[in-house]
């Protein structure tokens, strides 16, 4: 194993410097994305990626659906980096776009990612903000949350949620 490989929850090596189709696996990015934890956990309570990312799913376009739920699959295998951090880091966000490129092949998605997908993460965010920070702070998002409320589930039901998605988009 050298510097730049990771395990994966299945037992799998993922060289990160030669990222590919073949270490993409649907039961790593969904337990991996139900035990991490949005705004770097800084919220009320834990709040799962897999959790955000199935909201996500259920506010976009039916036919955009799945990119929904994928959005942030790369964080599987990066973990999830604060949004202020990540413009402070441009050969991270270099690496994130790599990564969900190659994600998107293995799931036959479109590249790039749908503009709806990103308006129905605003809104899913917005609706969090909402329900999961303790300060209201105004974030220059231009949305509107219309959904809620957001009940945070453990990494358990997340990651069922999560998977039960997953069939229910590509049975």
């Amino acid at each position: 194993m050298n510097a730049t490989t990771m395990q994966t929850f299945t037992g799998k090596l993922v060289d990160l410097s030669t990222f590919n189709e073949g270490h993409v696996r649907l039961p790593d990015i969904a337990h991996a994305l139900s035990i991490i934890n949005r705004f770097t956990g800084h919220s009320k309570c834990p709040y799962s990626v897999a959790q955000h990312s199935v909201l996500v799913s259920r506010l976009t376009l039916p036919e955009n659906a799945l990119w929904g739920l994928l959005h942030d699959a790369s964080e599987a295998y990066l973990g999830d980096v604060a949004t202020p951090l990540k413009r402070m880091l441009p050969g991270y966000r270099e690496l994130e776009e790599q990564v969900q490129r190659t994600i998107a092949k293995v799931f036959r998605l479109q590249w790039p990612i749908p503009e709806d997908v990103h308006e129905a993460d605003k809104r899913a965010l917005l609706a969090e903000k909402r329900d999961l920070l303790t300060c209201d702070h105004d974030w220059g998002i231009d949305a509107e949350a219309h959904c809620g409320p957001v009940n945070p589930y453990n990494w358990v039901q997340a990651k069922k949620l999560f998977e039960d998605r997953y069939k229910e988009l590509v049975p």
